[in-house]
C-alpha cells in the first residue's frame, strides 16, 4: 500500500512538472538560457551588492569631504547607485513578469477546459487540479475543427461529418476508400465509425497535404507516450500520396472489394473517380459525394446525373449546410450500388 501511495505521489509530481513545462512561455533567449529562480538570484544579488557598495563609497566620500580626488569617490557612488537601480529594476520586472505569466497560464488552462482539451480532477490529497486529456482521435478532431473554422478550410465540417459517420456505421465497411484527404479530418471521422479491424485508405495528390494528414493520423491513432500504442476504437488508416485516377486502377489489387467510397476531391473529377473505382466496388457498396448541394449546377452536374439516372445506383440527397456556413445549403449525395 505504501509503495502504491509513493508511486501515486511521484506520478503526481511528474504531472505537475509536465504541466509547468507545457505552459512555459519564454519570450526571449534569456528566459531560455536562465531559469527564473536563477535570474532572480543573480539580479537580487547584484542589486544587494551594488547597494552595499553605494553605502560604503558614499560614507567614504562624505567622511573625507572630497569632491575631486584620485580615488574618484563621487563617480564610484554614482556608478554603484546606477547598478543598484538597474539590478533592482530587473529583479522587480522579472517578479512582475512571473505574476503575469501565472495569470496567462490560468487563462490558458481555463480556455483548454472550455474547449474540451483539459479535464479537471481531484487528486489523492483532495486538491483540485487539471491535466490535458489524452491525445487521441477525438482530441485531434477538435483541433482540426478549430483550425478549419478559423481559416475556413474546406473540411466536411461537423454537421455533414455527423451524417457521414452515421452512414459509415450503418454500412460497416471492411474496406473504405477516401479520395481527397487534405488534413485528415474526414479521414478520422470515417475511421472512428468503422469497425476497429477494418481498413481505410485515403488518397491525396498533393504531397504537402499528404504529409500533414499523415502527421495528424499518426497522432490520433498513436497518442502521446503515456497512452496505449494505438487507439483501439478506430480502424487502420493509411494515407497515400497518389493521384486517385491512377492509384485506383493500379494499386488496389489484393486489397479486396471497396465497401465504401467517399469522394471529397475536385468536384469536376467525381465522375472520373467513380468510374475508376467501379470495378473495385463490392455489391451494395456505398458511394458518398461531398458538396453535392453547392456544386449541383456546376462541377457535379454530370456526376449527379450519372448516379441518379444510369440505373446502376440507388441515389439520394442528404441535405445539410456548408462547412462553417450555417446560412449556405449543402449536402451529401449517397449512392448505393445495385
Amino acid at each position: 500500500m505504501c509503495i502504491d501511495s509513493q508511486f501515486a505521489a511521484d506520478q503526481d509530481k511528474v504531472n505537475r512538472r509536465c504541466l509547468e513545462d507545457e505552459l512555459r512561455d519564454p519570450s526571449n533567449f534569456v528566459e531560455y538560457l536562465l531559469p527564473r529562480p536563477l535570474r532572480l538570484l543573480l539580479t537580487g544579488f547584484g542589486s544587494a551588492s551594488c547597494l552595499v557598495a553605494t553605502v560604503i563609497s558614499a560614507t567614504r566620500f562624505l567622511s573625507e569631504l572630497k569632491y575631486q580626488t584620485g580615488d574618484n569617490d563621487a563617480s564610484t557612488v554614482v556608478i554603484n547607485l546606477l547598478g543598484f537601480i538597474g539590478f533592482g529594476a530587473l529583479f522587480f520586472l522579472d517578479r512582475q513578469a512571473a505574476t503575469d505569466r501565472v495569470a496567462r497560464r490560468e487563462k490558458v488552462r481555463k480556455a483548454q477546459v472550455a474547449i474540451g482539451d483539459r479535464e479537471v480532477y481531484t487528486n489523492a490529497d483532495g486538491e483540485r487540479m487539471s491535466r490535458l486529456k489524452e491525445v487521441n482521435s477525438d482530441w485531434i478532431i477538435r483541433r482540426l475543427e478549430r483550425w478549419g473554422r478559423r481559416d475556413a478550410l474546406p473540411f466536411i465540417g461537423p454537421k455533414k461529418g455527423a451524417l457521414l459517420q452515421q452512414l459509415v456505421r450503418e454500412q460497416r465497411p471492411r474496406l473504405a476508400v477516401e479520395v481527397g484527404t487534405l488534413c485528415g479530418y474526414s479521414t478520422l471521422l470515417i475511421a472512428q465509425a468503422m469497425p476497429p479491424d477494418a481498413q481505410l485508405i485515403s488518397l491525396e495528390c498533393d504531397w504537402k497535404w499528404a504529409l500533414v494528414a499523415k502527421r495528424f493520423v499518426y497522432q490520433a491513432t498513436t497518442g502521446d507516450k503515456k497512452s496505449k500504442p494505438k487507439d483501439q476504437r478506430i480502424a487502420k488508416v493509411d494515407v497515400w500520396w497518389a493521384d486517385a485516377l491512377q492509384a485506383l486502377p493500379s494499386r488496389f489489387s489484393g486489397k479486396g472489394r471497396i465497401d465504401l467510397l467517399f469522394l471529397d476531391g475536385l468536384p469536376s473529377q467525381y465522375l472520373a473517380y467513380l468510374r475508376a473505382a467501379e470495378p473495385l466496388l463490392a455489391p451494395g457498396a456505398l458511394v458518398v459525394a461531398d458538396n453535392a448541394g453547392i456544386f449541383a449546377q456546376g462541377g457535379l452536374m454530370e456526376y449527379l446525373e450519372y448516379v441518379r439516372s444510369s440505373g446502376k445506383y440507388s441515389s439520394r440527397y442528404l441535405e445539410s449546410t456548408l462547412e462553417w456556413r450555417d446560412d449556405t445549403a449543402d449536402g451529401l449525395e449517397v449512392s448505393k450500388l445495385l
